[in-house]
């Protein structure tokens, strides 16, 4: 495994100084550079928001791709972050897709669908979707996922045949349900609801940022059986961990445990950004931070698909 440490503060500080059979609805957006379009596919009978990204230019050949995973009570866009790194990957040649997760963005369901068992589901459905619509090279696919996407791409899609590279965002990376019981307030506090959950079909929760989410008993158990280790240590494509040395939802010690973890990876690169909690500077106009983050990102997928 080759395995590099890029510390962003130093960038920083230097930067400082100086559709539907399946479509039901779609809007397009053109550029000189890519095309976006908004529209609605199958899954699980359902129907989900997605946005695929494509580039707009004369070659003839298969487009890689990435797909795009948001974290827990984000959306596809993920406060502009993601429609900044699928704009950007177009413009290198790359197109991509991301869904709206069930009660999340413009889903038509409520969040009580919020699992793992559906977000897979609909991370399959969208991927299946692209291969039958769009002209790409499955031989050059990527993920990238933020929070609990980043635990969706690693326990559930990270198969090293299907994706050359997979880039995380302050994954949720640890297996089991071990972090949530912290982020739901201790194990008390997590027993607590999930027996609320079994009994009246969902636990009300407040997050840090003042969501108010209905988690159902699927959430949990899907939680808990989850894990990301066995897939790490297959793994053999590109790998990118990306997160903020301030985080305390996704401690940094998670984060870095993928990289031990991922034994076969190659390369495997670490992104440190000095100064960032969990939103990463997306979420409260940190500039500097964020457009760090995005173009890291965009580089990573450049370079390895």
């Amino acid at each position: 495994m080759t395995h590099m440490i890029i510390k962003t503060g130093v960038y920083l500080a230097c930067y400082s100084i100086l559709l539907c059979s399946l479509l039901v609805h779609a809007e397009p957006s053109d550029t000189s550079e890519f095309r976006s379009t908004d529209t609605w596919i199958n899954s699980r009978s359902v129907q989900i928001p997605v946005t695929i990204v494509v580039p707009v230019d004369s070659t003839s050949e298969p487009m890689p791709m990435v797909i795009l995973l948001h974290g827990h009570g984000g959306t596809r866009h993920e406060a502009g972050g993601y429609k900044r790194v699928a704009e950007g990957l177009a413009a290198r040649g790359i197109a991509s897709i991301r869904m709206d997760f069930p009660g999340c963005g413009d889903s038509l369901e409520g969040f009580k669908n919020n699992n793992l068992t559906n977000m897979t589901a609909d991370l399959n459905a969208a991927r299946s979707y692209a291969l039958q619509t769009l002209d790409i090279n499955e031989n050059r696919m990527g993920m990238l996922g933020f929070s609990m996407g980043g635990r969706l791409a690693l326990s559930k899609g990270s198969n090293a045949a299907d994706y050359r590279a997979i880039g995380l965002w302050a994954p949720d990376a640890e297996d089991g349900e071990a972090n949530i019981r912290e982020y739901l307030g201790g194990s008390e506090q997590y027993e607590t609801m999930k027996a609320t959950a079994k009994r009246q079909g969902f636990a009300a929760f407040t997050t840090f940022w003042g969501q108010d989410q209905q988690l159902g008993y699927r959430w949990f158990t899907d939680m808990e059986a989850s894990t990301v280790t066995p897939t790490l240590e297959q793994y053999r494509g590109a790998l990118m961990v990306l997160y903020g040395d301030l985080d305390t939802v996704v401690k940094p010690e998670i984060s870095r445990s993928v990289l031990k973890k991922a034994i076969n990876a190659s390369p495997a690169v670490e992104y440190l950004i000095a100064g960032a909690d969990h939103g990463l500077g997306l979420f409260n106009n940190d500039t500097l931070r964020s457009e760090q983050v995005i173009d890291d990102t965009i580089a990573f997928f450049a370079m390895h698909l």
